[in-house]
């Protein structure tokens, strides 16, 4: 039986993911845990990849037994939530849920099920963001597969659970806080270091955002090329919006988000596919990655010696 994490290569055999590095052409010298790395350095994992390249992931706060990581840039455009035709508050009718826990963002961001499969009605009145469904018709993502199936084996086995606070609003959703569980999650208001949403922290501050200038995100490349919607100011070198997971609490439909500039946003209708998504989880601090970075100035996960 072939090890956890292990590939068949050609001829026969198993190895390591770590080992079929080498076989290619990488160096790693010495590896060393996470932990030993600063906030604000870069990680990845070759296999693992959106729209075709690999995620490159920030170390954007560390505890005593885990390395949290956010995604370094937008690496998809994308609604919150798609709009739920048959809701009877009028609002969520016409432009969506933000309750994150009920959100096919959050869905979508923990599921690895294959293409088309990865939504289920989350309520009584939910709906897919489907073409129809979605903003100008632009950027739906009923028909992807989960984000998650985008993953090597190994590193959707090391995502630590995540137990998370999400504030509520206070006009359908009673207010105060919820807490979830869940792998991979959008971050908070409270944890890019802006104000509480309705004197709620949800979560702590990361160590990575200390002002406007580091809370600013770029689009990938191929974020700009997939996205059906187009902006002169849409493009990999410009700072873009991204969405958070806080609900603006006076409403039903609008959430949170972070401006091109780093300031909060609060004019995000959450069936509006234009705006960003920064996948965070979190890792043991335990994992091992390379001694040195690679070209991308990213140091290697090395599954296999874990």
């Amino acid at each position: 039986t072939a090890q956890a994490g292990t590939v068949t290569v050609s001829g026969g055999g198993n190895v390591t993911p770590a080992k079929r590095l080498i076989m290619m052409g990488f160096k790693p010298g010495k590896m060393q845990p996470i932990s030993n790395l600063s906030v604000g350095a870069k990680v990845k994992s070759p296999d693992t990849k959106y729209n075709g390249v690999p995620i490159i992931w920030l170390i954007g706060h560390k505890t005593v037994d885990r390395a949290k990581l956010i995604a370094e840039k937008i690496i998809t455009l994308k609604c919150f939530d798609a709009k739920e035709a048959s809701n009877p508050d009028s609002n969520r009718a016409k432009y969506g849920n933000n309750r994150y826990s009920q959100s096919n963002i959050d869905q979508w961001l923990n599921s690895a099920a294959g293409a088309g499969a990865w939504y289920s009605a989350q309520h009584a009145y939910d709906a897919p963001p489907n073409n129809a469904n979605v903003r100008h018709n632009c950027n739906e993502y009923d028909t992807e597969a989960g984000f998650l199936a985008n993953f090597e084996e190994a590193f959707r086995n090391a995502i630590l659970d995540s137990t998370i606070r999400v504030a509520k609003n206070t006009v359908t959703d009673g207010g105060g806080y919820e807490d979830i569980t869940r792998k991979v999650y959008l971050l908070s208001n409270t944890e890019v270091g802006l104000s509480n949403e309705n004197d709620i922290a949800e979560g702590s501050k990361w160590d990575l955002f200390s002002n406007d200038d580091s809370r600013k995100a770029y689009p990938t490349a191929e974020a700009v090329s997939a996205s059906e919607y187009t902006d002169s100011s849409l493009n990999a070198s410009s700072p873009w919006y991204w969405w958070l997971r806080t609900p603006y609490a006076g409403y039903s439909n609008y959430a949170r988000g972070v401006r091109p500039g780093g300031t909060l946003s609060s004019d995000s209708t959450t069936f509006d596919g234009s705006r960003g998504v920064r996948p965070a989880l979190e890792l043991p601090l335990t994992v091992m990655v390379s001694d040195s970075p690679d070209t991308d100035g990213a140091y290697i996960i090395q599954w296999g010696a874990n």
